[in-house]
């Protein structure tokens, strides 16, 4: 990617990770939500425009997933064909039989993927302007907003995870733009994930050779492939003996209309994050039944150590840059990459990015943004 001006600064929510972070059990809070982080600081970062990259002659989308671990797809849906103006976007039948083929088709055709499940889907709304409540990745409520009494661990929640059909967030149920940079998936939730999310998944994840490559690697060991003991030595040798069994994780994110503020914003991995922290905490998650139950899925945010960090002269992020599509419309469908295992032990495809959308005002209009995202697993 070449060298690109910065034209807009966006404001990202950062918690204070050593202000009294309540990291409770995670079995004891309510399915999908966070610990619960005591304060907040607003941080400014220069946010890089990607529309003159592609737009240049020979840009390939599949290209810029693999280096930079997200990429911009041209494709029109049928969403918006005049014969279905009567759908609605939250009709899940509709969606079933006319948006969650597209996606696969479109991740067949970039990625080469084999195997695609959709596990969730969800429309968000922009909030009101600025970051005064910042909303945790993953939950679409603050920690704690959940007053019902946490079920005991293994319980099985059949409402929310008993069949194999993808989950679906609609309009309305508060989900609304991740003011905090984050990772949905880790390494170690990929794998906590096929393996107790749903049967077919499981199932694809055994056929393919994923879980015997995971499995073996850990033999003999006192910790299972499944622990966060394992990460080191699978990122070592996974893909030791050439590619092993390939599996993914991806988000593909569409505008229903052309994006004026609340863009997403995207920062590859590289190098150090700064005087930014990492801070891994883990989700409880529904699991299917034939699976164990409920699991807990690790996933991570970019924070600040001490309130003061970056005050009077900014954030050092390290080697982050924030990537976003100015105006980016509904034709313009973003691929952002939450989990690949060819990426482990120095692999060729990048690391899952940071992403999440700062506020950037009304400098680029005043209309909120309204988005579909799909997230998907896929196996090759």
């Amino acid at each position: 990617m070449g060298s690109l001006d910065v034209q807009l600064h966006g404001k990202f929510s950062l918690f204070v990770i050593d202000a009294g972070v309540d990291d409770a059990d995670a079995w004891q809070r309510p399915y999908l939500t966070t610990p619960l982080f005591r304060k907040f600081v607003t941080r400014s970062f220069p946010l890089i425009d990607i529309r003159p990259n592609i737009s240049a002659p020979g840009y390939n989308p599949a290209n810029l997933l693999k280096s930079h671990g997200f990429g911009v797809l041209n494709h029109r849906s049928a969403l918006f064909d005049p014969s279905n103006a009567h759908q609605s976007i939250d009709n899940e039948e509709f969606l079933h039989k006319t948006y969650y083929p597209e996606v696969c088709n479109l991740l067949t055709q970039t990625t080469g993927a084999k195997h695609i499940f959709v596990t969730h889907s969800f429309v968000r709304k922009s909030r009101s302007r600025g970051i005064t409540a910042p909303n945790p990745p993953n939950t679409g409520r603050r920690a704690g907003s959940n007053s019902k009494a946490a079920n005991t661990r293994g319980a099985i929640n059949h409402h929310t995870n008993a069949t194999n059909e993808p989950k679906h967030t609609p309009t309305g149920a508060g989900v609304g733009p991740a003011r905090l940079p984050h990772l949905d998936y880790t390494p170690l939730s990929a794998r906590q994930c096929i393996r107790s999310w749903r049967p077919d998944i499981e199932q694809q994840a055994r056929e393919s050779g994923v879980l015997g490559a995971e499995d073996g690697i850990c033999a003999g060991l006192p910790f299972p492939a499944t622990s966060s003991e394992a990460n080191a030595l699978i990122a070592e040798r996974y893909n030791r003996d050439g590619l092993g069994p390939r599996y993914a994780a991806y988000s593909v994110w569409r505008p229903l209309w052309t994006v004026q503020r609340d863009p997403l914003c995207i920062a590859p991995r590289r190098g150090e994050t700064g005087n930014l922290v990492v801070y891994p905490y883990d989700l409880r998650v529904p699991g299917h039944g034939e699976l164990g139950g409920d699991f807990l899925r690790e996933v991570a945010l970019l924070g600040v150590q001490r309130e003061e960090a970056g005050m009077g002269g900014g954030v050092d992020a390290g080697a982050l840059k924030w990537y976003y599509v100015s105006r980016q419309t509904r034709e313009e469908v973003l691929v952002v990459n939450f989990f690949d295992s060819a990426a482990l032990g120095g692999g060729e495809e990048a690391e899952a990015p940071w992403h999440g959308s700062p506020d950037i005002g009304d400098e680029c209009g005043e209309e909120g943004r309204e988005s579909i995202e799909v997230r998907v697993i896929a196996f090759w």
